[in-house]
């Protein structure tokens, strides 16, 4: 049983007790974890504010004999320009889903905060929050090991579709904004999208 301090951020929470919050982390030390915010649902916890999903933060955790307990926790940064637009937040939202939903537990990825990072400071610089939500996701597949074969998986694509997915997987976010989709090709690529991402979890 120890304390120790970590960067970390937040992938998501539900709530777990009356008065408690489980919430998911991750850090580069531990990868994904479960930690009890205990107090948290209550209006005058010390946890209000901190624990919104995707907060990067400094967290204080303390391993107890059954579960990892949240003592403190600093928000360092928590892109609140993207709440302020729907189409951002929605993108961001699925972006945390995904990525909590791929992760099993103490899982860590290289460079996943930083990639994380680089996400929403693009969602929150660009007009396509959409198209970096699917260019992350998929980057994010392929570092876990789960990206399937686009040939199989998403249909009698085009060719130009299966270069498209090839370019989202290798090109950074910033290159990804250069992109511009016609409302078919859109579409095209919003279905092919559910397919792989239902495939992989």
């Amino acid at each position: 049983m120890k304390s120790t301090s970590i960067n970390c951020v937040i992938l998501g929470h539900k709530d777990f007790t009356e008065n408690d919050k489980l919430v998911y982390l991750y850090s580069e030390e531990f990868g994904k974890i479960k930690v009890i915010a205990k107090g948290a649902r209550k209006i005058t916890s010390k946890f209000t504010g901190h624990l919104e999903t995707l907060n990067f933060a400094t967290a204080e955790i303390y391993f107890g004999p059954r579960n990892i307990i949240l003592k403190e926790i600093i928000t360092i940064k928590n892109f609140k320009k993207i709440r302020d637009n729907f189409e951002s937040l929605s993108a961001t939202m699925q972006i945390a889903e995904i990525t909590n939903q791929i992760l099993y537990e103490n899982q860590k990825i290289d460079n996943l905060i930083e990639l994380l990072i680089d996400a929403l400071e693009q969602i929150s610089t660009n007009n396509k929050p959409a198209l970096t939500s699917q260019a992350y996701l998929i980057k994010i597949l392929d570092r876990s090991g789960l990206i399937p074969d686009f040939k199989t998986i998403a249909g009698k694509l085009e060719q130009k579709y299966l270069k498209f997915f090839h370019f989202l997987k290798t090109k950074s976010l910033k290159e990804i904004e250069k992109i511009a989709l016609n409302k078919k090709e859109s579409e095209t690529v919003n279905k092919a999208m559910e397919q792989i991402v239902a495939y992989s979890l």
